[in-house]
């Protein structure tokens, strides 16, 4: 088989992801299975924990296990890193020798799936969601695989385009957009006797969980929710010091998070920008459909979601005063809420569905080695 025959489109694809949770690499993973299934591809996933509880665990799909784990200390995570690559590389150039199939890598971390795409010249497409990743020489070596490896490269939005711009491959811009199963679960907001303000995020402290857990201290008026991406275990363990305030509540890991948006009045996120950049942030497009006003970081991938006083405001986490000034502003302000809350149904709609799905399609069928 010529090198351009295989680059051209493969009617198998090989998707890779890294871990099958409920965050947000996973669901767009998910997302992008259906709708290439829908649209006659047969697809077969490799993602650590396959049998886990997460967005991954149900697919109509023939799903392979692959060996990863991360821990505190970064020789180990490095270590465990390479051995999972090689395991990985081996694994997948045993599915693609001699077979006419695509890679679609979602994240960079699957560095021995873009290798291995590489070795045995199949087109090789990465999904790229994250600015950076811990610790930087595993970061170094995933941007060299996809430099070297892809034939195309998707990023999440513009700022990640612009912010880490992996200099080869050819560069698309695919923004994420909820699935039509999200939409089809969405049920009618309640009837809200206090105002509610609501983040999701995982249990990390550059997610800005503790200035939430303070926000609610500060603002006893109003209620609180936080949905955390992790066990009740991990989360008791995490706050183990600290104390809640009677207004808060804390979940685990939510497969359904719709009755959370239904009884929420508001959603915040409160990444630290310093330590963490939001590349898209699928939680703030959850909560537009809900016609819901969001508060975001000023910079990031995420900030492209959100129009200042149009659908929502743009807010350091660390500008304490003006977050809880803005909270109250919407809070109080009837006529400011339902503005954006107009602005939010109306800024969701930019954010297609089928429009992603057929962009990605569009690329994987685009034909040649273009580097």
């Amino acid at each position: 088989m010529s090198k351009e025959a295989a680059l051209q489109k493969p009617n198998k694809i090989i998707c890779v992801h890294t871990i099958n949770d409920f965050g947000g690499t996973s669901l767009i993973m998910s997302e992008i299975i259906q709708g290439l299934l829908e649209k006659g591809y047969t697809v077969e996933l490799f993602v650590r924990g396959a049998k886990n509880n997460g967005f991954l665990s149900k697919l109509p799909v023939r799903t392979h296990s692959y060996f990863y784990r991360e821990t505190n200390s970064s020789f180990l995570t490095i270590m465990y890193f390479l051995l999972s690559q090689l395991q990985l590389f081996f694994t997948i150039v045993n599915h693609c020798w001699k077979k006419e199939v695509g890679l679609y890598i979602n994240t960079l971390k699957p560095a021995g799936a873009g290798l291995a795409g590489k070795l045995c010249k199949r087109r090789v497409i990465y999904h790229i969601h994250e600015i950076s990743i811990i610790p930087k020489i595993i970061d170094t070596i995933c941007q060299k695989v996809a430099q070297h490896s892809a034939n195309d490269l998707i990023y999440v939005s513009n700022f990640i385009l612009k912010k880490k711009k992996i200099d080869g491959p050819r560069k698309h811009v695919v923004h994420n957009a909820l699935s039509p199963q999200f939409v089809s679960r969405t049920i009618a907001n309640v009837e809200k006797d206090q105002f509610t303000i609501l983040m999701l995020c995982n249990l990390k402290i550059y997610k800005g969980v503790i200035e939430f857990v303070h926000l609610a201290r500060r603002l006893p008026q109003y209620r609180f929710e936080l949905v955390l991406n992790a066990s009740e275990d991990e989360i008791n363990a995490f706050f183990k010091k600290i104390r809640f305030s009677e207004n808060l509540i804390v979940h685990s890991s939510q497969p359904n998070v719709h009755r959370f948006y239904a009884r929420a009045s508001l959603v915040v996120n409160l990444s630290h920008p310093d330590k963490w950049l939001e590349s898209f942030g699928m939680t703030i497009l959850e909560a537009m459909h809900y016609g819901l006003p969001v508060i975001v970081p000023p910079i990031g991938g995420i900030s492209e979601l959100v129009v200042e006083n149009y659908n929502g405001f743009h807010i350091s986490y660390n500008d304490t005063d003006k977050l809880i000034a803005t909270i109250i502003k919407i809070a109080e302000n009837p006529d400011l809420y339902l503005r954006l809350s107009a602005g939010a149904k109306e800024m969701v709609k930019k954010f297609d569905y089928q429009t992603m799905i057929e962009n990605i399609v569009s690329i994987l069928e685009l034909k040649g080695d273009q580097k």
